[in-house]
């Protein structure tokens, strides 16, 4: 099932966030006060809308209830602005807040109005940067809902030539591919719902899906 994402705040890091999550495939939208970055995103996102993530108008507008997942990406450019879109966002019904946080008080006042989860991103980074150290098969991870992860993974090469009915990830770990990013250098596409009967090929990367035992299971196989 394709997941319906809302983030709110499109700096660098909200931008790096959606852009991602489209990748992964999810169906992503995209609020933000400033047209010069929602016109970056545009033609890339499934909605892009300039607007504050604390006018409650707006907010009713964009039926916050109908997303899977609503991001506030805010940062510290306005902790004010942060703490007053996570506070709207479950007052109009939002099913499940994630909102980015640059301290830990920042971190203690959202969940205290209601943020199921919180992010510090430069945080995450320096462990997603030590992961990547410690296991450069991992490209990139993101944290999804209810404990589930998205793991883009380079093709290890025991599995060079196999198919994905082969590997049968989702048999023997729980995990789903989603996604094949291959090609060459200069001409790399994705793959969507890639046919578990095609060929993998050296180069090629696995954007898998699953929760997170499962998935530290399949790392543990690649060494």
């Amino acid at each position: 099932m394709i997941r319906k994402v809302l983030v709110i705040g499109a700096g660098q890091f909200g931008r790096a966030l959606a852009l991602g999550l489209v990748e992964g495939g999810a169906d992503v939208s995209v609020l933000d006060p400033r047209e010069d970055r929602i016109a970056v995103l545009s033609s890339r996102i499934s909605q892009a809308i300039i607007g504050s993530g604390t006018d409650v108008r707006v907010l009713r507008g964009l039926d916050v209830e109908s997303f899977d997942q609503v991001v506030n990406a805010i940062g510290e450019e306005s902790l004010e602005a942060s703490i007053v879109c996570t506070q709207l966002l479950r007052e109009l019904g939002a099913k499940e807040v994630i909102a980015r946080v640059v301290s830990d008080l920042h971190k203690r006042i959202v969940e205290s109005l209601g943020a199921t989860r919180t992010i510090h991103p430069e945080e995450h980074t320096a462990k997603t940067l030590a992961r990547r150290i410690a296991r450069p098969e991992l490209r990139s991870e993101l944290e999804l809902a209810e404990g589930a992860r998205l793991l883009e993974l380079a093709l290890p090469e025991k599995w060079i030539g196999k198919t994905l009915a082969d590997v049968d990830l989702r048999k023997r770990y729980g995990v789903t591919v989603v996604a094949v990013r291959t090609g060459s250098e200069g001409g790399r596409r994705l793959v969507p719902s890639p046919s578990p009967e095609d060929p993998l090929v050296r180069g090629d990367e696995l954007m898998v899906v699953g929760p997170k035992d499962g998935m530290d299971r399949v790392l543990k196989e690649l060494g």
